[in-house]
């Protein structure tokens, strides 16, 4: 490094990092004077009870805004100063020179977690969100523009660098033409995994940036490859839509529909890391058992069953209820039959009758393009018209009309309306309802009586897609009439096999834009290679970061093999820091493993915690969660052979980010003996 731009770097990083701690200073001030005037207001509320509280409305509500404002303000000041403590380690990474059009000189812009701004209220230091901070992202040394409020400015990038600074110390810097350069990402990529997913804002590549700071609010998907950081972008588009549109957006707007409540912990710390409250975040199975109000078979319990017990009729009734087909054909039972489940009669009110013929051309003529629960509600609304009572009085008679209206339905229990549609498609009935059963419900619920719901949002992103059938999603925009944002990889469906026509099928149907992920940066070039030799074909690019070469161990007893594994392991002095999972097909491998070996009794599920950070699970919990080290066992032919088979050992390997074991008692799978000696 050129000694004395070394020097100057070195002060403006003490520069800005004085500047953070006379912020951090005043903040506090300021959260102590708001503390203490809110003990003040409290003290002259309770001096003063009787008069503020029988004769002062006016003032009592005066206090408690006042009260509300200075908490609300104390609580921004101190994300503010949570956020600045994790900047002060590392004040900015990356720096811009930007000459615009019609200016003489170029003007650095350094870019960090967020802004620090001096007494004058000058910029040291943007925030990554910044409009002027995409050209970092987008853009080579030379002609250039960026949008921001005022248009398009154009100019030149004359020099674009990135920094590794680390507890406020400079390590080194790198001058590059190119786009974010490789060394600081290798470096990056090459760490140890975390319980918790981590931001990547120094890291962000070109096409994730660009889908980061997508400002059109329409239904996009996402078909990233694994690794190709789609969870990431997620929540960084979050960051960005609460940064751009603050005065319109607030993070409880924001809805996150995520796969398993394992990922939700993962991931429920990446906002609060770059300064932002976290999102809302909830699964479809909990969403269901508040909509539904029923019992049903969550995804994780169907999966074990159909992977533990590999019967042909489950997947035709998976391949069935996951098509478009399937949908349209519920949704002409909604359209159709549904209303036929009502069956008008003369109804006597006193003095006051109405015959069944006038309510039968309401219901069927009139209201025929309505669903049922509008026909209902408009019909009870027709009934206590015609009783001349206080408008106080017609809630209560109109909830009263339509009790006795949905009397006279053949029925009104969901899970059997369910299965006469299942049996007018010829489909065999359910007796309890199963995870592919739920949307349907839903569905049939929403039209028989509304879905009453708290699940209100501006902008949802829904994770894992491919986990999901059109029933979801046409349900999902029953919920949501809001933007939606789907993430998910159709080569990480376990249980069913999804071609990219599918994906265009979607889009069709949802209205959405797609946006497609190619390159991975989770695993070596060695593991992402492997995997997808085991998918047998080529899905992603990868980043070329080299690693240790896959391992296929044939052995008759996997739990000893593994405890020889971590014994080696242990020998590498950052095994402590390292995460190790071990992934069995079933939670009754898990078990057997468990029962032989003491050393392997002490790894945990992945929804507890654990100090040695050493994990048992199956690829459907697993999915979407990174560790260091992925060990499989009985990856035997007999144990993977079928399509199933080869998408859990997929999804298996892509979980890996530097080390790959598969462990078989027997003739290992054809699918890993396509990697042998290649």
């Amino acid at each position: 490094m050129d000694k004395i731009v070394k020097q100057q770097e070195k002060e403006y990083i003490a520069k800005v990092t004085k500047e953070i701690d006379n912020i951090k200073t005043k903040n506090n001030k300021k959260i102590r004077d708001n503390n203490k005037n809110i003990e003040g207001l409290k003290k002259y509320f309770s001096d003063n009870y009787y008069d503020i509280g029988h004769t002062n409305k006016d003032e009592y509500a005066s206090i408690n805004i006042q009260i509300e404002n200075m908490q609300i303000q104390n609580d921004n000041l101190h994300r503010e100063i949570t956020r600045l403590d994790k900047q002060k380690k590392t004040p900015y990474f990356g720096r811009f020179d930007f000459k615009a059009n019609g200016e003489d000189f170029s003007s650095p812009y350094y870019i960090g977690l967020g802004f620090v701004k001096d007494n004058e209220n000058t910029n040291l230091v943007y925030d990554w969100r910044a409009d002027v901070c995409s050209l970092y992202y987008d853009d080579k040394v030379g002609k250039t523009s960026y949008t921001c409020p005022d248009g398009e400015i154009n100019g030149d990038v004359t020099l674009k660098r990135q920094y590794k600074i680390e507890k406020g110390e400079l390590s080194y810097y790198i001058d590059s033409s190119m786009l974010i350069d490789d060394d600081i990402l290798m470096e990056q990529l090459s760490k140890n995994a975390t319980t918790k997913m981590h931001d990547i804002v120094s890291t962000i590549q070109k096409e994730q940036n660009i889908m980061i700071r997508d400002n059109d609010f329409v239904n996009t998907i996402v078909q990233g490859v694994a690794g190709s950081g789609k969870t990431s972008i997620a929540m960084h588009r979050v960051s960005y839509l609460l940064f751009k549109y603050r005065h319109y957006l607030k993070s409880e707007d924001i809805l996150i529909l995520s796969p398993t409540e394992q990922f939700s912990d993962y991931i429920d710390e990446v906002l609060p890391a770059i300064g932002e409250e976290s999102a809302f975040t909830t699964t479809f199975a909990e969403m269901a058992k508040r909509l539904l109000g029923e019992k049903f078979e969550n995804r994780e319990e169907m999966l074990e069953r159909v992977i533990t017990n590999q019967n042909q009729k489950d997947f035709e009734n998976i391949a069935i209820k996951s098509s478009f087909e399937f949908l349209e054909e519920i949704k002409n039972f909604l359209n159709n039959d549904i209303c036929n489940l009502f069956i008008p009669k003369t109804m006597v009110f006193g003095d006051i009758t109405i015959d069944k013929n006038e309510i039968h051309d309401i219901y069927f003529n009139r209201l025929k393009n309505l669903p049922v629960h509008k026909r209902i509600e408009i019909l009870a609304e027709n009934i206590v018209d015609r009783f001349k009572i206080p408008d106080f009085e017609r809630a209560d008679l109109i909830k009263r009309a339509k009790k006795l209206l949905y009397n006279k339905f053949i029925t009104t229990d969901l899970l059997k309306i369910y299965n006469l549609f299942l049996r007018n498609g010829e489909l065999e009935e359910v007796e309890k309802i199963g995870a592919y059963d739920i949307a349907p419900i839903l569905l049939i619920k929403e039209n028989l009586f509304s879905l009453n719901h708290n699940f209100d949002a501006k902008y949802v992103i829904v994770d894992e897609m491919q986990d999901y059938t059109p029933c979801h999603f046409y349900l999902f925009d029953k919920i949501w009439k809001c933007s939606k944002l789907y993430l998910g990889d159709i080569n990480q469906s376990i249980d069913k096999t999804l071609p990219l026509s599918y994906i265009n099928n979607l889009a069709k149907m949802t209205k959405s834009k797609i946006k497609f992920l190619t390159k991975s940066y989770r695993s070596t070039l060695q593991i992402s290679l492997f995997s997808q030799k085991i998918l047998g074909k080529k899905v992603a690019d990868n980043v070329n970061r080299q690693g240790e070469e896959v391992e296929c161990i044939t052995s008759r007893d996997c739990a000893k093999t593994i405890e020889k594994i971590l014994e080696i392991r242990k020998k590498n002095p950052s095994f402590k820091d390292q995460s190790i999972a071990i992934i069995c097909k079933t939670n009754e491998e898990i078990k057997a493993l468990q029962k032989s070996s003491a050393i392997i009794k002490k790894f945990k599920p992945l929804n507890s915690s654990s100090s040695n950070r050493m994990f048992i699970s199956t690829p459907a919990k697993a999915k979407g969660v990174e560790f260091d080290c992925v060990i499989m066992p009985f990856a035997t032919e007999k144990n993977y052979h079928n399509e199933l088979d080869r998408n859990l050992l997929y999804v298996t390997s892509t979980r890996a980010l530097h080390k790959l074991y598969f462990i078989s008692n027997g003739k290992a799978s054809k699918f890993l003996m396509k990697n042998t000696n290649k």
